[in-house]
């Protein structure tokens, strides 16, 4: 199953600077792709797209619960919708 977690830009970069390097969440923060092209482009450079597995999504959550509340609910909200999604497939 797959986790998809819209974050702001602004969150996803907090929880980048806070989160330390050798936690289990800075790795799934930092494969989120190519975000340079993003840049300019309307409305991606306001969110981060996050694609992951569950078990990687409850990592991110407990970072966000840690460094970046506001995050909290966006990553809830991925896992709700793919949850929902799964059981409906």
């Amino acid at each position: 199953m797959v986790v998809v977690i819209g974050l702001a830009r602004a969150d996803y970069e907090q929880l980048l600077e806070k989160v330390p390097a050798e936690a289990p969440a800075f790795a799934v923060l930092r494969r989120c792709p190519e975000l340079s092209r993003w840049g300019r482009e309307e409305p991606l450079f306001k969110c981060v797209i996050i694609e992951c597995n569950p078990d990687e999504a409850l990592v991110l959550l407990e970072a966000a619960e840690q460094h970046c509340t506001r995050a909290v609910a966006d990553i809830e909200y991925g896992l709700k919708l793919s949850r929902a999604f799964h059981l409906l497939s």
